[in-house]
């Protein structure tokens, strides 16, 4: 007799299933939530530099500029 033919084994097998592809999606949804809670802080970090205490920063495309450039390459400032 195959295991398959066994009373309750389907079931088993959907229930297996169904709880690693629910691990799969809140891991991922866990994943989600701390990518958009660091982009969130850098783009803080961003504001407060600029804006160095005052109320309103003089925003210049130069700053932005120069993040990208020495953030998009190798990201020497992470080591």
């Amino acid at each position: 007799m195959e295991i398959t033919h066994i009373d309750g084994y389907v079931q088993l097998l959907e229930r297996i299933s169904d709880t690693y592809t629910q691990g799969r999606v809140r891991a991922v949804q866990a994943v989600n939530a701390r990518l958009v809670e660091a982009y969130w802080q850098v783009g803080r970090h961003i504001v407060e530099f600029e804006q160095a205490g005052q109320l309103r920063a003089e925003y210049g495309k130069a700053l932005i500029d120069s993040l990208a450039t020495d953030l998009g390459g190798s990201l020497p400032y992470f080591r």
